[in-house]
């Protein structure tokens, strides 16, 4: 087994601790985490989670500026959505007559996948999922912070981090 698969396989069941650990006083706010830089690979994401004590089950949620809407659970495609900063990309979008801009991206068939769209994948009732928090469902878990949101695979080597006017994707194999 893999280093990486081992620390992912040690995460998991931490997570779940994490999301059923009894809250603290009402008025307690979880400190954010500091700036750490944007994750450039799938290890490097992985480092943003280890940082977290605020782990939350939500399937859909957006950031406290609204400009970032993420669902990882449920019907429908896996994914966060940017409404202002999406990202010119003349390699993805080339073929796409209608968009030349990546707006979002989505885990597809075991990749994170930029997708040049004209649509969206927002649905009311999204819950907001405060900057240094996390949230873990089933397969996926992203991780919100101020530079933007970080999403990861936790059985497959695979995810994104998408802000305003830039993203990465880092798929291993």
């Amino acid at each position: 087994m893999s280093l990486r698969r081992a620390f992912v396989a040690a995460l998991v069941p931490l997570l779940v601790v994490l999301v059923t650990a009894p809250a603290g006083p009402a008025d307690a706010r979880p400190a954010e985490p500091a700036y750490r830089g944007i994750p450039r690979t799938y290890d490097a994401a992985l480092a943003h989670f280890n940082l977290v004590n605020d782990i939350r089950a939500v399937r859909k949620f957006v950031t406290p500026s609204g400009n970032i809407y993420c669902h990882i659970g449920g019907r429908g495609p896996k994914g966060c959505e940017i409404s202002v900063g999406a990202v010119k990309d003349p390699d993805v979008c080339s073929g796409v007559p209608v968009a030349d801009r990546v707006g979002r991206i989505e885990f597809r068939r075991g990749r994170a996948i930029p997708v040049c769209n004209t649509d969206t994948i927002r649905k009311p009732g999204a819950r907001v999922l405060p900057y240094g928090a996390a949230t873990k469902f089933g397969r996926f878990a992203c991780l919100s912070e101020r530079q933007g949101v970080t999403c990861i695979h936790l059985k497959r080597t695979e995810g994104f981090f998408l802000h305003k006017g830039e993203y990465v994707i880092f798929n291993a194999g």
